[in-house]
Parts: C-alpha cells; structure tokens; sequence
C-alpha cells in the first residue's frame, strides 16, 4: 500500500470528513487510488444499515431522506446520504440538487451528504454509489442512506445495494393496473404514500393493499406494508423509522 492511502484510510476510519469527499471521489473517478482505498476498508464494513428509497420523479423522495436523517440523528446515529441525480445525456453535466430540500441536516456533524451524478447508470443509481457507501460504513456511519433518482419500472440496482428498500409514491403515481406492472413495484420491503393529504391517498393505499394481497407468502415470510406520510410536515417520518428497525430486525431473525 502507498503512503498516501495508508494515510487516507487511517484519517477516513477516524472519520475525516475532507478524507471521505475526496476518498468517494477518488472512487468515482475509479483511480488506481481508489482500489487500495477499497481492499482496505473491506474488512471494516458491514456494520452500517443501508436503506433504499427510491420511486418516480417527484415523490418526495429528498425530502423524506432529510426527514428520516433527522429521526436517527435525534436517536444519536450518524448519518451517511448518497443522493443520486440525473446526468444530462447533452452536457454530462447533473445539478446534483437534491441537498437542496436537506438543508435541516446539511449543517449537521452527524450527517455527511454527498451527491453522484448517475453518469448514464440506468439502474437508478450511481455506478460507484455501492462503493461509496462502503466508505461511509467503514467511517463509522450508523445508517447510510441511498437515495436514487426518479425511476420508473426497470431500474432496480437499489434492491441489491440496500438491506431496507423503500418504494414512494404519490396519490398521483398511477392507478392499479400501472401498480401491478412488474420491477419497482416487485422490490420493495414496504411502501411510502407520501403527500397524502392530497384527494386520491386512501384509494391509492386501497389499490396497493390490494395488489399485495395477490402476493404468495408464508406465515414466516416479510409482508410489505404501505405507510401514509407527509414528509415535508415531518408526519409519519417516525413510522418510517420504526418499520425500518422492523425489517431489520425480521432480517436478523
């Protein structure tokens, strides 16, 4: 090993904020750098629980992951988001806005966000986004949080970089015959309806109940639920975090 990465890995354990921006863009660049950095820290990753969530443009995606951050921050947990925003396929160029709608956490020690740009990744998120949680878990972040870009039905990468997946939707995102469309809706551990205060919220719960009550199970298997939320009103966010501990816990048993 270099010097130079034996001196990143050694401040990036310590929890070097300025080490882990520049170790996660060493690993997005995918530099030489990057692959010491990474056979390093395996063997001090697997203790961060990593949570998905995903769904379409416009869900409140950002939002929620602000005001989940908040609830494990309240709990003493340290925080890691990875925000995944679209690259323009004309400039390669994303706005990476998406800490935007954090700014009740961005200022936050606990918390570290970092945007990605998907770079033409068609799974919803970054190439590299895997890797870089791996940096956050070996720095001692207690969650980590994966936030994808809007996604449609295809683009499932999230199930397998997540041990919790979280699907949201709004009242709007589409009626039960769209719902029962297979890929998005077939990898979620639980269902967010955010904005549900709009008219549409108790139908559209309805119709996703419905819909997972025509999914084969076990009396030992994880049956899906579907939440209500408001997140940008920080309602239900709590609920969100105690069905997360839930599955946890189902996946530990």
């Amino acid at each position: 090993m270099t010097s130079l990465a034996s001196t990143m890995i050694d401040q990036l354990v310590q929890g070097d904020r300025k080490t882990i921006a520049r170790a996660i863009s060493q690993v997005e660049n995918d530099t030489p750098l990057s692959k010491e950095i990474l056979k390093s820290i395996y063997g001090r990753t697997g203790r961060a629980y990593r949570v998905g969530i995903t769904g379409p443009p416009g869900a409140g995606k950002s939002t929620l992951t602000n005001k989940l951050a908040r609830v494990y921050r309240l709990q003493q947990k340290k925080v890691g988001i990875i925000a995944v925003d679209p690259t323009s396929p004309f400039t390669g160029g994303a706005l990476l806005g998406d800490r935007v709608r954090m700014s009740e956490v961005e200022l936050d020690e606990g918390v570290f966000i970092r945007s990605m740009a998907s770079r033409g990744s068609l799974g919803g998120l970054s190439k590299r986004a895997k890797e870089a949680a791996d940096i956050l878990d070996a720095a001692g972040y207690d969650v980590v949080i994966l936030e994808t870009v809007g996604v449609g039905q295809s683009e499932l990468d999230i199930a397998s970089a997540a041990d919790t997946t979280i699907v949201v939707l709004v009242p709007e995102s589409g009626d039960g015959i769209q719902a029962m469309k297979a890929g998005l809706m077939e990898i979620a551990d639980f269902f967010v309806l955010n904005k549900a205060d709009r008219p549409g919220a108790d139908q559209a719960v309805m119709s996703l109940n419905m819909i997972l009550g025509f999914r084969a199970h076990t009396a030992e298997s994880w049956m899906p639920e579907v939440l209500k939320t408001q997140a940008s009103e920080g309602k239900g966010t709590e609920e969100v975090a105690e069905f997360i501990h839930r599955h946890r816990s189902f996946l530990e048993t």
